[in-house]
């Protein structure tokens, strides 16, 4: 079975020929020019530029991730999608970048081209992904294994399947996946590999099972690095004093709409939870209705009514949180991090939730590794699914990760719902 890394290293190549065969097309189509030659040349030069940002754009938006390489309506909406947003963006490059030279007819055929060689490839490779597949014993019953005999059923891309014992042929390929590494179960195959649970569910789900936690856990993956939290704190600062001074404009016009469109104050202040749980107030520009948390739950439900029209609108942008650039150059919170959440649902999760409170080794943040792969959440249970994917974080934690987090949270407007 091919590794991630290597069937992404596949698609990306195969994206790389499609945008080179597309240009390459429309160049000949338009000038019947040969690859030396100058028209072509000139194009290269730009267009690497244009296919850059598509790159980015894709990998922003999930399209080198495996577990949303399906071929379902809701994957090629999104392509469809990105490749529009990719083709305004081209347009304005060579606009703006380089008036003098704007290859409308070249631009319109690699754009026509890249959609549907990119359509028939992404097709075939989301077909030819699932093959071969690696069976999978689990023999750990732990509580997060329903969820994760779904999970592996329902990305067959990953490279896996379920099976039972009985289904491994001698001398088999196979992963047993339990927490007692015994091998008398496969005496005479060396191709066995067995895992603990654990380790083999934060693999392939990017999260961590909180029934596998210990004291163990948080003493061996959380040490307080002294340079990469003084390195985080100065862009932490730096970033949050640029972004307040450029945003500076947009606080103005949405204050005002606030005033205009409803009743209340501005700004809405909330007492949230943060590193080593201190309390501190957050600050938004309010969405509610006036005194909302006295009418209705501390969690925002879908389609609450103590929303307003003005307070969808900021939602939907997010410039509901420009404020919180506040607490992020105060220290209350950083750029990345897990999201801080109210005082009072703290108090219930620590109750429901073992090891809540080891959230709070952290400093809370904008945005986290669990706000961008789940979805917003209304009860226990999401808050659960949340903490996996912050004791992830917790444990992965770097300078290239949280860039990485930064970079995906532009996901957001192009998101696929996958829970």
């Amino acid at each position: 079975m091919l590794s991630t890394r290597v069937k992404i290293f596949f698609l990306f190549l195969g994206d790389l020929i499609i945008f080179s065969a597309a240009l390459l097309l429309a160049n000949w189509i338009r000038f019947g020019t040969a690859l030396y030659q100058k028209e072509f040349i000139i194009s290269i030069k730009y267009f690497a530029v244009v296919f850059s940002i598509w790159f980015l754009l894709f990998f922003i938006s999930r399209l080198y991730e495996l577990p949303y390489l399906r071929n379902r309506k809701e994957f090629f909406v999104l392509a469809l999608k990105l490749f529009i947003v990719g083709a305004l963006l081209s347009l304005l490059i060579f606009i703006i970048w380089t008036p003098q030279y704007v290859p409308k007819v070249v631009l319109f055929l690699t754009l026509c081209f890249s959609l549907i060689g990119l359509t028939l490839w992404r097709t075939i490779f989301n077909f030819l992904v699932v093959i071969p597949k690696v069976p999978v014993l689990l023999l750990e019953e732990a509580p997060e294994r329903e969820y994760l005999e779904k999970f592996i059923r329902e990305n067959p891309q990953l490279g896996y399947y379920l099976a039972r014992k009985e289904d491994i042929r001698p001398g088999q390929k196979c992963i047993v996946v339990t927490n007692n590494t015994s091998k008398h179960l496969f005496p005479n195959n060396k191709n066995v590999i067995f895992m603990h649970f654990g380790d083999f569910y934060e693999q392939i789900t990017q999260t961590v099972p909180l029934s596998q936690l210990n004291e163990e856990f948080f003493k061996k993956n959380y040490k307080y690095n002294i340079v990469y939290e003084f390195i985080k704190r100065m862009c932490d600062i730096i970033g949050g004093i640029i972004l307040l001074i450029i945003s500076l404009p947009l606080w103005l016009i949405i204050a005002l709409l606030i005033k205009i469109t409803s009743e209340g104050p501005v700004l809405y202040r909330s007492k949230r939870v943060g590193l080593h749980q201190k309390d501190f107030l957050i600050y938004k520009f309010r969405t509610m209705v006036k005194d909302a948390d006295k009418i209705g739950p501390a969690w925002t439900l879908k389609n609450d009514t103590r929303i307003t029209w003005f307070g969808k609108l900021l939602r939907k942008t997010h410039l509901d949180e420009l404020p919180q650039v506040l607490n992020i150059i105060k220290g209350d919170t950083s750029f990345i991090g897990p999201r801080p959440e109210e005082k009072k649902l703290v108090e219930l999760f620590k109750k429901e939730i073992p090891f809540y409170e080891k959230r709070f080794l952290i400093k809370p943040g904008i945005v986290g590794w669990a706000q961008i792969n789940y979805p917003h959440g209304s009860s226990v249970e999401d808050a659960k699914h949340k903490l996996e994917y912050d004791f992830y974080y917790l444990k992965h934690r770097s300078l290239i990760f949280d860039f990485l987090i930064a970079v995906k949270a532009w996901r957001i407007p192009f998101e696929i719902p996958t829970h």
